[in-house]
């Protein structure tokens, strides 16, 4: 325990710069938008008990719009601890307990946003950061907030999101003789329902597929082991980026592949990030801007441009300092200075008011926008005529620390160092949970993963199982996974193995019946492979509860029947007489290596296997036995 407690302790106190942080926040958080407004769209799919025709008990939208506010919050680093555990709050609301609608992607959410709760990431380009610049600066002194954080906000992301993921789904991958034979990257992208897009040009390389497959296999043993040791980032990072790229290409999961890249971003070494952000910054400045050195408002406004001003575009030059030196501005008394703004362009072009800070707002990729909106007629005279308020109430007395009552509080100060007791300071309790914290969350992974088929299988050889310690920690882990499934996504990873696809011969699609032309419902496409509908939630949920390798018929109906309200809604169609036709396209399923097998079951016939019908909201069936067809 001293040596586990010690290494943690070395790993908190190992400090790297935040900008990698950063880049992980924008894009994770951007991810995490896009799946709520996904879910957002099919609310009434998912959470109606019959889409728009029996609706939820609460109106869910509102609640879904806050969650994305939230999230905007988040990714801009607006008051990010306050936004983080909104954020974990509304994760456990819509997708820690939901069921059939239940992907992988969820578990991730819930790891990563509990620990979105404790790590650092508005600490570098983020609006907090701008507050606090703001809150602890002057005239006489610019507070810059260190940039610096523990390495552990780089590795625990890592750890949740991706190691553990990795660990548990290999006792799984060694039991499928899908995974032991090199199939477990070939078969998913060869069969209709699963492949999003066709690359039938790799799949027909059978030794390239394959040593693709051993390869997923050995990357998925060495990582947990690896992904410590920095100086293998850059190569975990190309390979995982590329595994996960041809999840993006291939299967309809797009916010699954895209959010583990995100997490994938935290192994690019952080002096890296810094190079690429230099070389998108001006090597000479485009603007020269003149501010008042003695007025806190244009400090502010300084620290406000400079903030957001990541290509270092303009030079902050004070009046009182700089003023006189210029020739293009010699021909102005320093009160004229001081009670207006100036700016020279790079071109030599001198701007006053309102015109200095359009053009500076041009040249600011986060301000490009308000630039634009001052170029308009009537924005423009208004922000005009509001300046000139502003400099007439300057003229008449000029802002200073002094008359516009400014305090400067003292600066923050470092809390590890605070003594709690006389043995314990804020940074010895800190190190102690945070190992605490890691050993529980490892323990958690360690007591879901003894269920897993490997080891079944092993306890069962050996009797173990059937002992009364045996029949414990299978009791334990039955047990303990509700919890850390719920609440970190810790859980078992079985992705794509031989259940999943054995006896799954057949694809189901649904087809509208109209007065002018019939319609295919963007479920299933006719050459068999997922609809536009058809995005990780709702893929799942057709694929593998609707449908499924043996089709449940009250499981098929009902999803027919919600699937078919949802869409007659989105697209005007009634719910008082609507006719849809049943096919299905018997499919094989494959259990070795076979050119165009994609292809050729595209290729496969359609053949009618019953009806459904709208009347007065209520649906009727007449389906064939779809496992006899």
């Amino acid at each position: 325990m001293r040596k586990y407690l010690h290494f943690i302790s070395r790993l908190y106190n190992k400090k790297i710069d935040a900008a990698g942080l950063s880049v992980f926040r924008i894009t994770y958080t951007f991810i995490l938008l896009c799946e709520v407004l996904q879910l957002y769209y099919f609310r009434h799919l998912i959470f109606d008990k019959i889409p728009f025709i029996q609706p939820a008990e609460i109106n869910l939208g509102p609640a879904l719009i806050a969650w994305m506010v939230t999230i905007v919050f988040l990714m801009l680093g607006l008051f990010s601890r306050q936004a983080a555990l909104i954020n974990y709050l509304f994760s456990l609301v819509f997708i820690a307990t939901i069921k059939t609608y239940e992907y992988h992607m969820f578990y991730l959410y819930m790891g990563i946003n509990f620990l979105l709760l404790f790590i650092n990431v508005s600490q570098v380009n983020s609006l907090d950061r701008l507050r606090i610049k703001l809150k602890y600066s002057n005239t006489r002194f610019n507070f810059s907030p260190p940039r610096n954080v523990s390495v552990l906000n780089y590795y625990l992301p890592v750890l949740v999101g991706i190691a553990f993921v990795y660990f548990d789904s290999i006792f799984f991958k060694f039991d499928s003789s899908l995974w032991k034979h090199g199939l477990g990257f070939w078969l998913p992208a060869s069969v209709p329902q699963v492949a999003y897009l066709d690359y039938s040009w790799i799949l027909n390389m059978k030794a390239i597929v394959i040593f693709l497959g051993y390869l997923t296999l050995v990357f998925e043993i060495v990582f947990l082991f690896l992904f410590g040791v920095r100086k293998c980032w850059i190569l975990l990072f190309l390979i995982g980026v590329g595994f996960h790229l041809g999840i993006l290409l291939i299967f309809p999961i797009p916010w699954f592949a895209l959010g583990v890249i995100s997490i994938y971003l935290l192994l690019v070494p952080a002096s890296l990030w810094l190079k690429i952000y230099g070389k998108f910054q001006f090597k000479k400045k485009q603007i020269d801007l003149y501010y008042d050195e003695d007025c806190p408002l244009c400090n502010r406004t300084k620290i406000i441009i400079s903030h957001f001003d990541i290509f270092n575009a303009v030079e902050f030059k004070g009046v009182q300092t700089y003023g006189a030196k210029n020739k293009k501005l010699s021909h102005l008394s320093p009160e004229e200075l001081l009670n207006n703004i100036y700016s020279i362009t790079k071109k030599g072009n001198v701007l006053k008011g309102i015109n200095t800070y359009r053009n500076t707002f041009l040249r600011i990729p986060c301000l490009f926008l308000a630039g634009v909106l001052l170029y308009l007629p009537g924005i423009y005279h208004l922000s005009k005529w509001i300046y000139s308020k502003i400099a007439a109430n300057r003229f008449i007395e000029r802002c200073t620390e002094e008359n516009c009552g400014y305090t400067v509080p003292l600066l923050p100060q470092g809390s590890d160092n605070i003594r709690l007791f006389t043995r314990l300071s804020a940074g010895s309790l800190k190190i102690f949970l945070i190992s605490l914290g890691i050993f529980f969350l490892c323990i958690l992974q360690i007591i879901s993963t003894y269920r897993s088929p490997l080891i079944s299988d092993l306890t069962e050889r050996t009797g173990f199982n059937k002992t009364s310690f045996g029949i414990f920690l299978t009791s334990l882990s039955w047990q303990s996974q509700k919890f850390s499934k719920t609440y970190f996504g810790i859980t078992g990873h079985s992705v794509f193995l031989d259940s999943h696809f054995e006896g799954y011969n057949h694809i189901i699609a649904i087809e509208y019946i109209g007065k002018d032309k019939n319609e295919w419902l963007p479920i299933i496409e006719k050459d068999g492979r997922p609809g536009n509908y058809l995005l990780g939630p709702t893929w799942a949920k057709w694929s593998f509860r609707v449908n499924s390798p043996l089709v449940n018929p009250v499981n098929l109906k009902n999803g027919i029947r919600d699937f078919s309200a949802f869409w007659l809604k989105k697209s005007g169609h009634p719910t008082s007489d609507a006719h849809f036709i049943i096919w299905v396209k018997k499919i094989e399923t494959p259990h070795h290596w076979s050119a165009d097998f994609l292809e050729i079951q595209r290729r496969k016939p359609w053949i009618e296997a019953g009806i459904a019908t709208w009347v007065n909201e209520e649906i009727f069936f007449d389906i064939k036995d779809i496992e006899k067809i």
